[in-house]
């Protein structure tokens, strides 16, 4: 490991990120960011979705430039120039489809003074290194996914870069080919003779970071932050089927189910928006979740507590997606999460066994004790139209939640209560209003004149 007193590769300090520029789009992504980067280091940031994992990669590597703080490359800020230090892999390979694996590795030393024997080396060496040799002159048409993601490697390792940045790059992989890959980057970046100082990966998997990372960042996320930095002692190669990798996943499934399950409640100071000010006061974001997932949770658990990490697992989604479901159910009403577990409430189990209307119903007096929907009620209610434009609603969420994006927010506040029969939307007026509960009590041809009309 690396001296403490060692001038870092790469320090993040004080980062801050927002996006947007007119007031419905404009949100805070990152909040005070501070991260070190040591030579020999291998940094996992993991966290929900949201939390803004790629945007802190691509603000160390130089490819978007923070909105405040500061970046420096040993010691010396950026000054909004690409970081010198760090080549990219990312999710979707990234290849020229008419470029050759040969190609498309060189390109890595477009801009580099070697001469032909030294690329010639350089070239050898990191097509070696992912496995590729016989695959010189196949086009990427030609490969799986898994050897186009190391195709992508070899393009980055060949450049000898300080810091290898990876982003999410196995998760358009299928499991397998993931799995091997995976173990893949385990060994070269152990390797003293790989070409770099040190690795970033982002992931959403927790194993896969335990598998990896020498210090695990898990963040949190609504703006992303730091939640907890967690040092690995583990020696490679590690097994994850050892008690250790064990209890250091645990470990990290708690971190990250308590920054997603229990944060604190979005608090913002809106201005002025109707004739009286807006209770701000416990307003809560909904997560980026649809009804019909929701719903599937609700429909699978039973009686008794059931460990969450547990029911992911078997379930194979991804962890922190699947917290977003269980946040959205906890957010309704429809479940509770004691300790690590999550349970049916007394609502969730007489949703569970209700029919479609009496679903319906009880999803309806459930959102109505939100705030966001019982918000935008009484300005239905309110309005001498009883309507209110797609705008004016934006203008609502981006003063309420100014850390979301109201588009997001706007789509499942939609969705939720079209379910509920709380509210519709007119997409063709963009315009939403009170469900027309009685409308649904005219025959079809009275429907069918109605919309004519």
């Amino acid at each position: 490991m690396p001296e403490t007193n060692a001038t870092p590769l790469v320090e993040l300090i004080g980062i801050e990120m927002r996006f947007g520029e007119d007031s419905t789009e404009k949100l805070k992504v990152l909040e005070n960011i501070n991260l070190t980067i040591q030579e020999n280091d291998v940094m996992a940031l993991l966290g929900p979705s949201g939390c803004g994992k790629s945007t802190i990669m691509r603000i160390l590597s130089g490819l978007i430039k923070p909105s405040s703080g500061i970046v420096k490359f040993r010691g010396k800020p950026l000054q909004g120039e690409v970081n010198p230090g760090v080549a990219m892999v990312f999710q979707n390979f990234a290849l020229f489809p008419w470029l050759t694996v040969r190609e498309n590795i060189l390109l890595g030393l477009e801009n580099s003074s070697y001469s032909l024997e030294e690329r010639e080396q350089h070239f050898q060496k990191s097509i070696e290194m992912v496995g590729l040799d016989g695959y010189n002159d196949a086009l990427p048409k030609e490969l799986s996914g898994g050897m186009k993601q190391r195709v992508g490697i070899a393009r980055a390792l060949i450049m000898e870069p300080q810091i290898l940045c990876m982003d999410e790059p196995f998760s358009a992989l299928d499991v397998l080919t993931g799995e091997t890959l995976r173990n893949e980057i385990g060994r070269i970046a152990t390797d003293p003779g790989s070409g770099f100082k040190s690795l970033v990966i982002v992931t959403h998997n927790i194993s896969e970071a335990v598998y990896l990372a020498r210090n695990i960042v898990v963040l949190a996320a609504h703006p992303g932050r730091v939640e907890k930095i967690v040092s690995n002692p583990l020696p490679y190669p590690r097994d994850p089927a050892s008690p250790a990798f064990q209890q250091l996943v645990s470990q990290i499934h708690a971190i990250l189910t308590n920054s997603v399950l229990h944060d604190e409640p979005s608090i913002a100071e809106p201005e002025i928006v109707s004739s009286e000010t807006i209770d701000d006061a416990a307003f809560a974001p909904l997560p980026n979740v649809t009804m019909g997932e929701v719903m599937g949770l609700v429909q699978m658990l039973g009686t008794e507590s059931e460990s969450i990490f547990a029911l992911a697992t078997r379930l194979k989604k991804d962890f922190s997606t699947f917290l977003s479901v269980i946040k959205a159910a906890e957010l309704i009403d429809l479940v509770e999460t004691p300790g690590q577990s999550v349970r049916l409430t007394k609502a969730g189990l007489a949703f569970r066994n209700a029919d479609i209307k009496q679903r319906k119903k009880l999803m309806g007096d459930l959102l109505l004790d939100l705030k966001i929907f019982k918000h935008f009620a009484d300005r239905l209610d309110q309005s001498e139209t009883h309507e209110l434009t797609e705008e004016e609603v934006l203008q609502d969420l981006a003063q309420l939640f100014p850390n979301e994006r109201p588009k997001i927010l706007f789509r499942h506040l939609v969705g939720w209560a079209r379910y509920a029969e709380l509210f519709s939307f007119d997409t063709r007026r963009a315009i939403l209003k009170r469900f027309e509960k009685e409308y649904l009590g005219k025959p079809p041809a009275s429907r069918l004149k109605g919309a004519e009309a």
